[in-house]
């Protein structure tokens, strides 16, 4: 990859992850089983990612002093937000849950800053405080529904943003030293799929897994692990070439795909209050973009 194809790259990485939202929501209602679904997602990015460590590093590694950190990332790389998407999907939009897990980095901030390992500037501060307030078009959107609008649905959607802002913290300051970024993505995998065996296992021996759901169905794993191989080789390409900042681009274009990719499946609606919060969460995302004028 070359500077030159790096917009180009930076698009279709954004689209991919914006992507992503509206087939969790097809997973969701697929009628397959959410502990199948996850045992064969992360079984499948298991042998992708042995894949790309041979490619890219011509080696197999899995450093026995990272076990602790590998599980963690695992837990809250993979099983958590995997399954707390799985569960928010079906209640609410495809679009909505693009919004919220957009305030990821907005949260890793925030929990950074608390532990200390963050400056958080007065820029900063505006762009995490703008952060919540963009969810407020997203509660109030309808005055009929205020009693039921903190739903299971969009408490557990509210929560996957924050998993993901504790994984980003917990793989900045536990990163193993030597390790490539492959490495370390095949080694979070493993522990994943090692710690989904036993949930497998007993969803196989209390009978949650029908043996009724047609073949067909089944398109959507493969849908998954294509659009998550592509997704993680764009990135670490992305971040090698044109480091931090362009990926962080991608985040932009994401929220945005995710909230028409909503509308081109499942015809959701882009209304007002959506278009309120998307304008108000990229505002809180270049607030808090990390500039070489703060570390000044």
């Amino acid at each position: 990859m070359t500077t030159q194809n790096l917009p180009v790259s930076v698009l279709i990485l954004g689209l991919v992850w914006g992507l992503n939202f509206s087939l969790m929501k097809f997973a969701a209602l697929s009628g397959i089983p959410f502990a199948l679904l996850a045992t064969m997602t992360i079984f499948g990015n298991l042998v992708i990612f042995t894949g790309f460590c041979l490619l890219f590093t011509g080696r197999l590694r899995l450093a026995r002093t990272a076990v602790a950190f590998f599980l963690a990332c695992g837990i809250l790389g993979y099983l958590l937000p995997f399954f707390m998407e799985l569960f928010a999907a079906p209640r609410i939009w495809a679009s909505t849950l693009a919004l919220l897990v957009a305030l990821t980095p907005i949260m890793t901030l925030l929990i950074a800053g608390v532990s200390r390992t963050e400056r958080i500037t007065l820029r900063r501060t505006m762009g995490i405080l703008l952060g919540f307030l963009a969810i407020l078009p997203i509660v109030l959107r309808d005055p009929s529904t205020l009693n039921t609008a903190l739903d299971a649905g969009l408490l557990i959607g509210l929560g996957v943003p924050l998993v993901y802002a504790i994984y980003h913290t917990v793989i900045a300051r536990f990163w193993p030293p030597d390790l490539h970024d492959f490495e370390v993505a095949l080694g979070e995998t493993a522990a994943a799929t090692l710690l989904m065996i036993p949930i497998y296992l007993q969803s196989t021996t209390s009978g949650d897994i029908p043996e009724n759901i047609s073949w067909s169905s089944y398109w959507i794993v493969g849908a998954l692990l294509a659009f998550s191989a592509l997704e993680v080789w764009l990135y670490f390409r992305i971040m090698r070439v044109g480091g931090a900042v362009y990926v962080s681009q991608s985040g932009y274009i994401a929220v945005i795909a995710g909230i028409f990719w909503g509308a081109i499946f499942f015809d959701e609606d882009i209304s007002w209050w959506l278009l309120m919060s998307l304008f108000m969460i990229l505002i809180a995302l270049w607030f808090v973009a990390h500039t070489k004028k703060e570390e000044g």
